[in-house]
């Protein structure tokens, strides 16, 4: 189906809509559908950048990953927890 087939068949649903939420969501991915995070995520711009900051160390190697194996074997070594 071609763009233009396509924006008719959207206006013909939207025509018929009466949910204000509903008209409100379509607006909110037509205005934002270039910024992906905004649409993808429920977490704000600081914490999306947070995690592409940590995302980037970790691939440039500066910062290091660890199993769950790993994580669930210091938690047991160093505080406690009861496998």
């Amino acid at each position: 189906m071609g763009a233009v087939e396509l924006r008719n068949k959207i206006f013909d649903r939207l025509n018929t809509v009466e949910d204000p939420s509903v008209l409100e969501t379509v607006l909110f991915y037509i205005e934002n559908f270039k910024d992906k995070k905004k649409i993808l995520s429920n977490l704000s711009n600081t914490q999306l950048d947070e995690i592409d900051k940590r995302r980037a160390k970790y691939l440039s190697g500066e910062s290091k990953s660890y199993s769950w194996k790993e994580i669930k074997q210091e938690l047991i070594d160093e505080h406690g927890l009861q496998a």
